[in-house]
């Protein structure tokens, strides 16, 4: 869990904890007020669950003097404070402090009221109030306190924080957290309140989980754990990171399931799918602004349109291409902007996702055969049962990937493809240090599964591979296979020359693409090609097409038992 706070792009410095003497000085000084006997024995008599305020323990004393300007006595107010080591600015201009202590028992939270700050004064500092340069008081006015939390001149002398994290976390540079300030830069200034990271050696509780999910191939297996890996490091590629797409062949399989695991101890926030973009927009918007420490927003049960065609929304294309995106909805506040450290995920039955959102997909396909109420994994209810009492067990397996990765000089996987490229070849040169190596092979797939423009093209490609025909003799393959309906726009369909000017259009736009299609004993991956010549005999040149096979693979036989074999 963590708590956001806004960034700015304010410097950095660790400050002192020592809180030595200083020479007096005529206007905000600080002088030595002596401890009696009986203030050290009071000292003593402090409940041992929470520390002794340091202006309990003597020290020197502040003078705040009246015929100074203003910004002199925050200036030199806020630097004793600033000594105490446990409080720190937010990164908004004019935004307060935090306290950020240590103790267990001290809770963290923001100091953004007068009554807040007088306390801490008090608990921090011998203060004394001068007026014509006699003592007057021992604390401020609250309206000097309010202006105080307000002004630079005293916040300056703070440490700057964009995020509390109570779990230790990846930064940019792929550095991990650990108790304290972590300075990874402006955004990426965090207060680690939590224990110190474990890094496991094995990936033990990580094998168990995969092994009992029913996945569609190896490759949907390695990016379920790709898919966790990304929220670990989710902070290292802002508005370059995948969808997280995750599919089944039927309800229940375990589409939650695997959002879950890929989650780890990130905060998972939920919303419905919304068909009109600026419903989804607003819904998703809401939950970012409610819910600020989220680092995984969940589209739920994503269904076709009513036109039954596609799953679409350019909100979500736009939203997770931006390193800062603007979030701004009608009834869900006022606009604001948040460094892109969100991974979305979509989960869906046999929905269809556009191309745009495909692109920005990390596919995962689940496939369970039989009845999935009647099953019994071997570790107990994967969602309810074993992932809640071994997170904290996953994370530290997840976290030992990427430390092995680091150790070995954090090598890329130059041979994956994907638009997200830093992306990719990061986390798939951690996967192949693991020893996973089919990261990202059903992408090209999955593309064109859940595209129905490119399950219609593989399936004329399969039809009659490697032969090059012109647009007018696809447009008569299209109908023999009886996939006219993805290819050709109704407007186009009624008359031949309509019918080959949409084929050629919708060749020409996938030209240099790899596609995927099945005959009764292949599965075929082939590369669409165009070319213009001319045949022997032929006076002028024509545009052609093929399909050129550049993997055939054998669909297995599958054996009946004996009871279901046919008679």
């Amino acid at each position: 869990m963590s708590d956001a706070i806004e960034s700015s792009g304010a410097t950095v410095t660790r400050n002192g904890t020592a809180g030595g003497r200083r020479t007096p000085r005529q206007t905000g000084s600080i002088t030595q007020a002596p401890v009696t006997d009986a203030e050290s024995s009071e000292v003593t008599r402090t409940a041992g669950d929470f520390p002794v305020p340091p202006a309990l323990k003597g020290g020197p004393a502040f003078v705040w003097d009246d015929k100074t300007v203003p910004a002199e006595n925050f200036q030199g107010l806020g630097k004793v404070l600033s000594r105490s080591g446990d409080l720190y600015r937010t990164s908004v201009y004019g935004g307060g402090l935090f306290l950020g202590s240590s103790v267990p028992n001290v809770p963290a939270g923001p100091i953004n009221d007068p009554r807040q700050l007088a306390s801490l004064i008090a608990d921090r500092v011998r203060l004394v109030v001068q007026k014509k340069g006699e003592t007057k008081a021992t604390q401020l006015s609250g309206s000097v306190l309010r202006t105080m939390l307000a002004s630079e001149s005293f916040l300056q002398q703070f440490q700057p924080i964009d995020r509390v994290d109570r779990e230790s976390r990846y930064l940019a540079d792929f550095s991990l957290t650990c108790p304290g300030l972590n300075d990874g830069g402006p955004g990426q200034r965090v207060l680690h309140l939590g224990p110190s990271p474990e890094i496991a050696d094995n990936l033990d509780a990580i094998t168990r989980f995969l092994d009992v999910m029913e996945f569609a191939t190896n490759a949907d297996r390695t990016n379920a754990l790709a898919a966790a890996l990304t929220v670990l490091l989710r902070d290292a590629w802002p508005g370059a990171k995948p969808i997280l797409v995750v599919s089944a062949t039927k309800s229940h399989a375990g589409k939650d399931t695997i959002i879950r695991f890929a989650s780890g101890t990130a905060a998972q926030v939920s919303i419905s799918y919304q068909r009109t973009d600026w419903a989804l927009e607003r819904s998703f918007v809401g939950a970012v602004k409610h819910s600020p420490q989220a680092g995984v927003i969940v589209v739920e049960n994503a269904r076709l349109d009513r036109s039954g065609q596609v799953i679409q929304s350019a909100f979500l294309e736009r939203t997770v291409t931006d390193a800062e995106p603007f979030y701004f909805s009608t009834g869900t506040g006022g606009p604001a902007r948040r460094r892109n450290d969100l991974v979305v995920a979509i989960s869906t039955n046999a929905g269809s996702l556009s191309e745009d959102l495909l692109n920005r997909a990390l596919p995962i396909r689940l496939a369970p055969k039989g009845d999935v109420a009647s099953r019994r994994p071997a570790i107990g209810n994967p969602k309810l049962e074993f992932l809640p009492a071994n997170r904290g067990r996953i994370e530290a397996e997840l976290r030992g990937m990427v430390e092995r990765w680091k150790d070995a000089g954090m090598p890329l996987d130059e041979d994956v493809r994907h638009p997200f490229t830093a992306w990719s070849r990061a986390t798939g040169g951690i996967l192949r240090t693991a020893g996973f190596h089919a990261f990202l092979e059903n992408y090209s797939a999955r593309r064109t599964v859940d595209d129905p423009v490119r399950a219609g093209l593989g399936l004329v490609g399969a039809a009659i591979p490697g032969k090059w025909l012109t647009a007018t003799e696809w447009a008569q393959q299209v109908a023999k296979v009886g996939v006219v309906d993805p290819l050709v726009p109704a407007a186009d369909r009624s008359s031949d020359e309509g019918r080959a000017r949409a084929i050629g259009t919708v060749m020409t736009a996938h030209d240099g693409e790899t596609l995927v299609g099945d005959t009764e004993d292949m599965k075929l991956t082939m590369r669409l090609e165009k070319r213009r010549f001319r045949l022997s005999g032929e006076t002028q040149p024509k545009t052609r097409y093929r399909f050129f096979a550049t993997e055939s693979v054998p669909i297995p036989e599958e054996h009946l038992p004996a009871e279901h074999a046919a008679p």
